[in-house]
């Protein structure tokens, strides 16, 4: 495309997303390929956007789950958010240790 002599070049761009079914290593790999830090993960129906994942907090993840799907990110993620907004802090929402049996 042509205008007034000065050749302008159409942008097309694919938008890289990420799905709740999508892996921490596969989303890793992901971001690697398109060399981004930060990708959107999207309903695979309607394109919803459901959140967003960082490098940082998946490089943090491949060592103990690398095999676990971006939804169980966001629901932690979003439970987190939740529950620093009413003041509880994060350690309380792991399980309590196990009581030692009474002999």
């Amino acid at each position: 495309m042509t205008c007034r002599g000065v050749q302008l070049r159409t942008l097309v761009s694919r938008a890289v997303t990420l799905f709740p079914e999508d892996t921490v290593l596969a989303a890793l790999q992901v971001m690697h390929r398109h060399g981004v830090h930060v990708l959107p993960v999207v309903d695979g129906y309607d394109g919803e956007l459901l959140g967003e994942v960082t490098e940082g907090e998946l490089q943090r993840l491949s060592g103990c789950a690398p095999l676990a799907r971006l939804a169980e990110i966001l629901t932690v993620k979003a439970v987190t958010a939740t529950e620093e907004r009413k003041g509880v802090r994060y350690d309380a929402l792991a399980p309590a240790p196990p009581r030692p049996w009474l002999h």
